[in-house]
């Protein structure tokens, strides 16, 4: 196993070790623990955050590693925000740095092509 692979499961794995269980009234239960962010897996790894993201955005299996830990950033993050222990602008803000493109979309054009019997619905 690489180093960066090594470098990035101890962070996964540190935040995971924080985790508290507490009990709710209703029988239910919360679960916290440090999340997962750019930023700490930018410490744990001495990577710096953007580096990080050019990183994923490579390709090859390095790219993968790298590809993974940000994608894993992203799933924690909407899913606490799903959960409400995240407001939307928060969740938003954080999605938005893990964007490589920093919020800037590739133009694309998109092409629709209707067949003569098609045409009759799109009007």
């Amino acid at each position: 196993m690489r180093r960066s692979e090594e470098a990035i499961r101890a962070y996964f794995a540190a935040c995971d070790a924080t985790r508290e269980r507490t009990p709710l009234k209703n029988g239910g239960f919360t679960e916290r623990q440090i999340p997962y962010t750019l930023y700490g897996l930018a410490v744990a790894t001495g990577v710096a955050p953007r580096r990080i993201l050019e990183l994923a955005g490579g390709v090859g299996s390095k790219a993968r590693v790298w590809r993974e830990a940000v994608s894993r950033i992203a799933a924690y993050t909407l899913e606490r925000a799903l959960l409400g222990e995240l407001t939307y602008q928060a969740a938003l803000a954080a999605l938005a740095v893990l964007d490589p493109n920093d919020g800037k979309q590739d133009a694309a054009a998109v092409t629709v092509t209707m067949d003569a019997s098609a045409a009759e619905w799109a009007e």
